[in-house]
C-alpha cells in the first residue's frame, strides 16, 4: 500500500511491468466477482448443455453437437474465474492433465467436425461419448490421486 502511495505522488519510480503483468493488473477481480463471473459461466454452461438434450431425441444432430460442445467450452471457461486464464491454461498444460486436455479439446472439434461435414449420426455418438469421457479423466486430474484411485478401481488385477 505504500509503494502505490509513493508511486503515486512520485517519490518511487513505477517498475516496468510487461504486457501480461499490465493486463493482470487491469483484469484482476474480488474473489466475489470471481465467484458471481464462475458461477452465471458454469450455469449458462449447464443450462446449454440441458438445452441441447431433446435435439438428440428428436435427431437434430448438428444443433445438438453444436450446442452441447459450446455448453461443454464455456463450464471449462467458467473455471478461468477463479484461478485467472493464464494459470488455468498452464495448469491444463501440465504433465498430468496435458494428455486428458488434448482428448477433450480434440474430442470437441471431432464432434462439430462431424456434426458439420458428414452429418453421420453414430459417429457423432461415439465422438460425444469421447468428449465426456475425456472431461471426466480431465476432472479427476485436479483431485489429488484421483487418477491413481480411478485406474486401480478399473484394472484391478
Amino acid at each position: 500500500m505504500f509503494d502505490k502511495l509513493k508511486q503515486a505522488v512520485g517519490l518511487q519510480e513505477q517498475e516496468e511491468k510487461g504486457l501480461v503483468g499490465q493486463l493482470s493488473d487491469a483484469t484482476t477481480l474480488s474473489w466475489k466477482n470471481r465467484l458471481i463471473g464462475f458461477g452465471c459461466c458454469f450455469g449458462f454452461g449447464i443450462l446449454l448443455t440441458l438445452v441441447s438434450i431433446p435435439m438428440l431425441w428428436t435427431m437434430q444432430l448438428t444443433k445438438f453437437a453444436v450446442i452441447y460442445s459450446v455448453g461443454s467450452v464455456v463450464s471449462v471457461i467458467s473455471t478461468m474465474f477463479l484461478m485467472g486464464p493464464v494459470k488455468q491454461c498452464q495448469r491444463m498444460m501440465e504433465e498430468q492433465r496435458i494428455l486428458a486436455t488434448i482428448v477433450y479439446i480434440g474430442s470437441i472439434a471431432g464432434t462439430l467436425a462431424i456434426a458439420f461435414t458428414t452429418h453421420n449420426p453414430a459417429l457423432c455418438i461415439i465422438m460425444l461419448l469421447i468428449q465426456i469421457l475425456a472431461l471426466l479423466w480431465y476432472c479427476i486430474t485436479w483431485i489429488p490421486g484421483g487418477q491413481a484411485a480411478l485406474k486401480s478401481m478399473i484394472f484391478r488385477s
